[in-house]
């Protein structure tokens, strides 16, 4: 029997009794956010203070600095069948201007359900909205403590369905001996079989901490099976968090590069505009880009920290190959050189032209000083 008539013979002897799916929303609401002043914010004033924590997790995983986790009550919102987002959501608050908005949604029942549900969250873009809606909810009392607020439409999504209890409980190689292709259906939302190359590459992006779980990781959702996933939730989380980061900041570099291009026309260069006109204003824009945009860099670059765990290191690797971090940080080092060489030859040009001004006006100092003994009626 192949992997594929494995997909369809198989799919009713595996029952999923508990599962929860952590949905990710993040958003980029500013420049920067004071946490100090947001845990003040969402703490004084208010009739009933809403639950929120600086995140705790395990001694080899740390955020710097660490973000604030507000949590707050949110009516539910239907997903698919009865299955409906719990009475509460999250919002993950990060320094460098970001908010990961976390809506669960409990799930249980056969192998097809959970897949039909799992493609129901895939082309739900009403929950979009709902995490929007949450967000605003937050910004209501933590805008002050926002710098250069300006929310951005893009928003990144990520999904983890977390697989807390199923029947048969087997370890995770004869999971995957057994369910390969089931599981790579329910990663990819599709309710026929999959080709076997497609499995194999699914299998392929896995990784395990024991013998009882495995975590599935592709490029917008992820399946683990095990009853304790806060730490790869809080990997994944951050992942997709700097993946919005990157190609946020990616589109403010594109935009700012076509705008610094206009700096070097040549028509600058035609006397007296040449003579008269100052770059300063644009080297002043453009070293503030540059020292913003190094900044927000620098910041969602290092803000996870893993010591000494060779597990979540995996994890982590895996999940940013997968979503593309290594390529966008690429991509935007070399945006960035490209910002700094602009930068240079505005100060070098301001630099010239300041110079040759100098020269003008020692020249128009010796022409006078030779042509004052032959002005008539002045003193010599």
């Amino acid at each position: 029997m192949n992997q594929s008539e494995d997909s369809q013979n198989t799919q009713a002897d595996l029952s999923i009794k508990s599962g929860m799916a952590h949905l990710y929303f993040a958003f980029d609401v500013g420049f920067s956010i004071n946490l100090e002043e947001t845990v003040r914010r969402i703490t004084v004033g208010a009739a009933q203070p809403p639950i929120y924590s600086r995140p705790r997790t395990n001694k080899y995983l740390k955020l710097t600095p660490s973000p604030v986790r507000i949590s707050q009550a949110f009516p539910e919102h239907p997903v698919f069948s009865s299955f409906k987002t719990q009475p509460q959501a999250e919002a993950l608050v990060f320094e460098f201007g970001a908010v990961s908005v976390a809506l669960r949604v409990p799930f249980s029942g056969s192998l097809p359900h959970v897949t039909q549900f799992i493609q129901s969250i895939y082309a739900n873009e009403s929950l979009k909205q709902y995490a929007r809606a949450f967000l605003d909810q937050i910004l209501k009392d933590i805008a002050p403590a926002i710098t250069k607020m300006s929310v951005s439409p893009q928003v990144e999504d990520y999904f983890v369905f977390q697989i807390i209890n199923c029947e048969p409980v087997l370890e995770a190689e004869d999971l995957i001996a057994r369910y390969s292709g089931t599981i790579a259906c329910m990663l990819r939302g599709e309710t026929a079989p999959l080709a076997e190359e497609e499995i194999h590459e699914i299998m392929a992006n896995r990784v395990s901490y024991g013998k009882w779980d495995v975590s599935f990781i592709d490029w917008d959702s992820a399946i683990v099976f095990n009853p304790d996933a806060k730490d790869i939730c809080m990997v994944l989380e951050h992942t997709n968090v700097a993946l919005l980061e990157f190609s946020f900041l990616n589109q403010k570099i594109n935009q700012a590069l076509n705008e610094f291009y206009e700096y070097l026309q040549p028509a600058r260069h035609r006397f007296p505009a040449f003579f008269f006109k100052s770059l300063y204003p644009q080297l002043q824009k453009t070293g503030q880009f540059q020292l913003d945009t190094e900044i927000i860099f620098e910041s969602v670059t290092n803000s996870l920290k893993l010591f000494g765990d060779v597990f979540l290191a995996r994890l982590y690797d895996l999940s940013s190959r997968q979503l593309g971090l290594e390529d966008w940080q690429e991509s935007i080092n070399r945006k960035i050189q490209t910002v700094e060489s602009i930068y240079s030859k505005l100060s070098q040009e301001e630099s010239n032209r300041r110079l040759e001004i100098l020269e003008w006006i020692i020249i128009i100092l010796i022409t006078v000083s030779i042509l004052i003994p032959f002005i008539p009626g002045l003193p010599h």
